[in-house]
């Protein structure tokens, strides 16, 4: 299938749409700014929905984040709410190349947080 394309005000992503798997790559920064569009974009346009017996569903969502810059609270709300989505669609969501420059001491003390809170969603199942 062709790769669909979106750009956002900071962020740009296409996507690379399998029969089973998308894989969609991230350039740019996931802020404030462009959290909200990502994930509207990618819960609503890639985990899947039923497709009817015997159809093939997309069962993984590839995000490379190899290009992204910056990735502030918001942006991690963001990827924590793709991946609680996808989870609900029994779809495996991975997050892959996150490369050194998104890396900031403030943004792994988030990520902490956020882990925190996933944590406690499974303990509450």
């Amino acid at each position: 299938m062709a790769a669909s394309a979106y750009r956002l005000t900071t962020l740009t992503f296409s996507m690379d749409e399998k029969p089973e798997e998308i894989i969609i790559h991230c350039n740019g920064r996931i802020t404030a700014e462009s959290a909200h569009m990502f994930q509207r974009e990618v819960r609503d346009n890639s985990i899947p929905i039923s497709r009817g017996k015997g159809i093939a569903a997309v069962n993984r969502i590839v995000l490379d984040l190899s290009n992204v810059t910056h990735i502030d609270n918001a942006g991690l709300e963001a990827l924590l709410d793709v991946w609680n989505a996808g989870q609900k669609k029994a779809c495996d969501v991975e997050i892959v190349n996150f490369g050194p420059q998104a890396f900031r001491s403030s943004f792994l003390a988030r990520l902490n947080q956020a882990f925190s809170k996933m944590l406690a969603l499974f303990d509450g199942r």
